[in-house]
């Protein structure tokens, strides 16, 4: 049966997302809808104001008919007055609706055709009213052609009133057509839009519980395994003391029998020499020479076991530059012979304790005096600078977030090839034999082993023949 897949962080965080997303794009539509509703909303309501002014004016028009032919028939001025009234008012809903049809053209040419059929019979009615002022009636004054141009005018005043009225009806049911398109479609995008979200919503939820169930039992299992864990890191610390221990007495035990080797050899060389015959000279100064390697293999093995484990008392700010200058001071002889020239940058203080940082410098520049060129005097030099963040995302176990120093000790010495930049490190590895370079190949284990304890790294950078170069990353001391 195949195990069942238990949902990541990942998955929970996809599901929020999109459950997010959907919430926005829905509330985006909504916003949209309802802004297309208030924008038909208003277009209506203006056709609907149009109509209204359309209907005024057309009112206001037959109102001004009625008031001449009532002045003309009586004579009384009150309809003469109602006549002035409704002509003011016709000019106004006309700049009323000029106004209100801005963004139509058709309506514009309209309302313009309107006004000059409008303002022509108004000619037309001042010229009765000053004919029927002046001779008390109209007689003389009508004719069949005036009466004729009078109801063409009308009939043409009435059918542009119609084709205005034509133009908004047909935008109002457009528009209407449009708001309630939009109002119904409202609900039914809320609707699809919360129900996905809704779905999305408990998929999340249910992944997040699972998610949560899940972590409960890689919590638990975690625990388990650091208890495990910490059983096997007391039984490995044990081991060690112990093994601590053995090294320690069995070191000392070795120097002995050594001891004792070294003494009987030289014994024999002064007063056996004359009577060694063939080989038996060779053979001695070998059997000396090996109990002396010997000897120096288990100082450096004992030095190996103690690098990195000063007591915390003993941890404090370091000056390289003041620990490095006595250093050189105790090497001077080595230096001297070799004519080596060494060269110290501005060095910073760092954390740690002195006697290791002082073996890992007397380390690298023994190393150096070591490995120089035969025809070329040894020059070394030590600086510093602070260390880029790209070279410290280089290092898993250093610190972004840290500042680190970036320490060069560089040579021109022989050098060595760059695939062997990190086997230098590892213990008992050389890339000389015996008979060229002496040592046992401990060196820069231990001062690998010192820096990584006090939180940096430390890398080789190396041509053959071009001299090599250790770079050392330390923190910067935290106040």
């Amino acid at each position: 049966m195949a195990k069942k897949e238990k949902p990541s962080i990942r998955q929970v965080k996809i599901y929020s997302i999109v459950t997010l997303i959907l919430i926005v794009v829905g509330s985006a539509i909504s916003y949209w809808t309802a802004g297309r509703i208030e924008f038909y909303t208003n277009a209506v309501m203006h056709t609907s104001e149009v109509l209204q002014r359309t209907n005024e004016l057309y009112s206001s028009i037959l109102e001004r008919e009625t008031n001449i032919r009532g002045y003309v028939i009586t004579g009384n001025e009150q309809f003469l007055t109602n006549y002035r009234q409704s002509k003011i008012n016709a000019d106004v809903l006309l700049t009323q609706l000029q106004n209100l049809t801005l963004d139509n053209g058709v309506q514009q040419n309209n309302i313009e055709e309107l006004r000059g059929l409008i303002n022509a019979r108004v000619r037309t009615f001042e010229a009765t009213i000053a004919y029927f002022k002046e001779h008390g009636n109209l007689e003389g004054f009508l004719d069949p052609s005036k009466a004729s141009n009078a109801l063409n005018g009308y009939s043409m005043i009435k059918n542009v009133v119609l084709r205005i009225n034509d133009v908004e009806n047909n935008l109002f049911q457009e528009r209407n057509q449009n708001l309630i398109n939009n109002i119904n479609a409202l609900p039914f995008i809320v609707g699809l839009i919360s129900l996905f979200s809704i779905t999305i919503g408990l998929v999340t939820f249910f992944s997040i519980y699972q998610y949560n169930k899940a972590q409960i039992v890689a919590d638990n299992d975690r625990i388990i395994f650091q208890e495990k864990l910490k059983d096997q890191i007391n039984l490995l610390d044990e081991s060690n003391k112990e093994l601590e221990q053995f090294a320690y007495i069995a070191s000392h035990d070795l120097q002995e029998p050594l001891r004792k080797i070294t003494s009987f050899s030289d014994l024999l060389k002064e007063q056996y020499a004359d009577k060694l015959e063939g080989d038996g000279e060779l053979y001695l100064n070998r059997i000396t020479a090996a109990s002396i390697r010997m000897r120096r293999l288990i100082t450096d093995l004992l030095e190996y076991s103690r690098a990195g484990k000063i007591e915390n008392e003993q941890i404090k700010e370091v000056k390289l530059s003041k620990i490095i200058s006595e250093m050189l001071e105790d090497v001077e002889v080595a230096i001297q012979d070799k004519s080596a020239k060494i060269t110290l940058g501005n060095l910073p203080k760092v954390y740690g304790a002195e006697t290791e940082y002082r073996q890992v410098f007397q380390n690298l520049i023994s190393n150096s005096i070591k490995f120089s060129k035969p025809d070329t005097d040894p020059e070394i030099s030590i600086t510093a600078e602070e260390a880029g963040l790209d070279l410290v995302k280089k290092f898993p176990t250093l610190t972004r977030e840290k500042k680190y120093h970036l320490i060069k000790v560089s040579d021109n010495g022989i050098g060595f090839n760059k695939e062997y930049a990190d086997r230098i490190f590892s213990i008992f590895q050389r890339l000389h034999g015996k008979k060229d370079y002496e040592g046992t190949g401990i060196g820069l284990s231990i001062t690998r082993k010192i820096i990584e304890k006090n939180g940096g790294v430390i890398f080789a950078e190396s041509n053959p023949s071009e001299g090599a170069t250790f770079n050392i990353l330390l923190p910067f001391i935290t106040t």
